[in-house]
């Protein structure tokens, strides 16, 4: 009863955002819901089989699941770092500041197709330029493979990061300038150094900021598709990620399995947006 009469008192309200709903309900709901159902099915009947044959593929299910969580937290901790330094720097009284915030905000609009090709001529095993750097700088003395393997992880993520970090420097920027600088002069007063400032001020202050950046970028990097599909393409040798798994899978025209990796895929990313709304739930409820 208490929801009919908050829909009698919201009516207007209600008639505009019903075909936003059922926009949503028919583009994105619908499909996750049979994508789930056909993850179950078999001849017409239910079954785990599906997810039963995930550990016949090569990397299996729990690889590419381990691969996945493991992933998100190294490209993750690249891009953090990143984007701390640069808003540090940003954050301070230097000339020309707005310039230099345009420029390292580029990367980011720049097509994650184009980014991923030119980082295959980076991180290329035969004569990249990063093979050419290592070796002219003595710290190798051979090609490295950069896309098989467990290093693959790493060429996939700095060239992640490199698009994706001024996402987060804009979010963690736009904390600081928000901290008051009452707090780090009265720091200053009381003769902490600074590191102490660092410590006990900017980064309590810049927590919640940390926390939605990286939730965001989180459910964004458990769907990373497009660079190391482009950077390692059909490499047997790469131990893939769940997302390029469900390409592969449905590539391989197995609709039922790619359908069950999806289910997987979706069971991890909506503990992170669970996480997302609790913190937003508290980031709000503190801030009234």
């Amino acid at each position: 009863m208490r929801i009919v009469r908050q829909l009698k008192n919201n009516l207007m309200e209600v008639v505009f955002i019903l075909p936003l709903l059922i926009f949503i309900g028919i583009l994105n709901i619908y499909p996750i819901i049979q994508g789930i159902n056909l993850s179950f099915m078999l001849l017409g009947k239910y079954s785990l089989y599906n997810y039963y044959q995930l550990q016949n593929y090569t990397p299996s299910l729990y690889t590419v699941t381990v691969n996945t969580i493991a992933f998100v937290p190294f490209a993750l901790a690249i891009e953090f770092f990143l984007a701390l330094f640069t808003a540090l720097l940003l954050n301070r009284s230097i000339r020309g500041r707005s310039v230099f915030r345009s420029i390292i905000m580029l990367p980011y609009g720049v097509a994650t197709v184009v980014s991923a090709i030119a980082f295959s001529f980076i991180f290329s095993a035969t004569n990249g330029y990063a093979n050419e750097i290592l070796i002219g700088i003595g710290l190798s003395h051979s090609q490295v493979n950069w896309t098989s393997g467990y290093i693959a992880f790493f060429s996939i993520a700095v060239a992640d990061s490199w698009k994706t970090f001024p996402l987060i420097m804009l979010i963690l920027l736009g904390g600081l300038q928000m901290i008051p600088e009452s707090q780090y002069e009265a720091a200053a007063i009381d003769g902490a150094s600074q590191l102490q400032q660092f410590v006990r001020i900017t980064l309590p202050n810049l927590y919640p900021f940390i926390m939605i950046a990286m939730i965001i970028r989180a459910v964004s990097e458990f769907n990373i598709l497009s660079l190391p599909l482009i950077l390692v393409g059909s490499n047997v040798q790469f131990l893939g990620t769940l997302s390029f798994n469900l390409y592969e899978t449905f590539s391989l025209g197995s609709a039922n399995i790619s359908a069950a990796v999806a289910t997987v895929l979706l069971s991890i990313v909506m503990v992170f947006v669970l996480i997302y709304i609790y913190v937003s739930g508290k980031l709000g409820s503190g801030s009234r």
